[in-house]
């Protein structure tokens, strides 16, 4: 039995995924480095999914079954408590779905290990549909860009499984908002980016994780409930929060990108109040201009009134759209090619 703590925890939130979940844990058991905790929290599955994991903590006691203990429901939840549970020095997240290289964790740990400073490390990973590598394509990949820019106008270098977090910076920030339905992942990095946490990027290393795309992950059905609609409103409200309380009131602006698509989807959903109630508020931020908010609300009307359902009206709140969209290339960019503004 063990006397010291393992070097990396790893946490799984676990619910309904008896078909793949041995893929998980296969990459996981097929690491470099051993030094590693697994530790898995169900969030109450009606499968075999527990079955099956508990076949793999019987034969090696770093992976860890636990039932999620608190309220709400949900992954993040599961994450947290797992992180409560652990000793390790820096936690990663990966979920039931995903995969990771046999290098994963030794190149990771080594890189934070190389400089004490670091409050967590930002890696690259694919995207893949049945088996790694299939779709040829990077989550995203690094560009001289400021990471925080990048956010707001979706455009991330990759999501929560992407990266490695010192343990204790992880807690500081304040760990995963367990209320939020949507955007945790972006929150986080949100609080990380703007409260000035130091991370570095390691994108001259191989690919060491595989984000599974499936047909739930792309569908958009249940995107714009009330729930998620409010959920995603919180978030950029926080970032703009934070950025004034931290002396950034100049990047401010930059959160009219996600706010726009926030007040667009709020308006195809039939949310007219909340949507008007987006567009003060960033007009009083000054995440808007007075202008914009007029475009914006322009954009409410023609589908409260349902005129956006005539093609000419459609184009028109297209076209009044078009200064809250900015490019990006979240899942667009073909791997093992490397985009020019890479290589130069």
């Amino acid at each position: 039995m063990r006397t010291t703590p393992p070097k990396v925890a790893i946490l799984t939130p676990s619910f309904n995924r008896e078909d793949l979940v041995a893929q998980t844990l296969d990459s996981i058991l097929a690491q470099t480095m051993p030094d590693w905790e697994n530790i898995i929290v169900d969030d109450g599955s009606t499968d075999r999914t527990k079955e099956i994991v508990a076949a793999y903590a019987a034969r090696d006691p770093r992976f860890k079954l636990f039932d999620r203990k608190n309220a709400p429901k949900g992954a993040c939840q599961c994450r947290n408590e797992g992180v409560a549970m652990s000793q390790a020095k820096y936690v990663m997240f990966l979920d039931t779905d995903d995969i990771i290289e046999p290098f994963c964790l030794e190149n990771r740990v080594a890189a934070m290990e190389a400089d004490p400073a670091l409050d967590f490390a930002i890696f690259p990973s694919l995207m893949f549909e049945k088996t790694p590598g299939d779709l040829g394509l990077w989550w995203n990949v690094d560009k001289p860009v400021d990471e925080l820019s990048r956010q707001f106008r979706q455009d991330a270098i990759c999501q929560g499984t992407g990266m490695l977090f010192r343990k204790d910076a992880f807690e500081r920030v304040g760990m995963w908002d367990v209320e939020l339905a949507l955007w945790q992942d972006i929150d986080l990095f949100f609080r990380s980016f703007i409260q000035g946490y130091r991370y570095a990027k390691f994108f001259d290393l191989p690919p060491d994780l595989h984000n599974r795309v499936t047909p739930t992950s792309l569908s958009r059905g249940s995107f714009l409930t009330p729930a998620k609609t409010e959920s995603r409103a919180k978030v950029v409200r926080r970032a703009v929060a934070l950025l004034k309380a931290n002396g950034r009131s100049d990047e401010v602006r930059d959160a009219r990108f996600m706010t726009g698509e926030i007040i667009a989807g709020a308006a195809r959903s039939n949310q007219f109040d909340l949507a008007h109630v987006l567009i003060e508020w960033a007009r009083r931020e000054g995440v808007v201009t007075a202008g914009e908010a007029a475009q914006l609300s322009a954009v409410v009307l023609l589908y409260k009134t349902s005129i956006v359902r005539v093609p000419g009206a459609r184009a028109l709140a297209h076209v009044l759209l078009t200064p809250f969209r900015a490019p990006t290339t979240l899942g667009k960019l073909p791997y093992p090619a490397t985009p020019a503004f890479l290589a130069a």
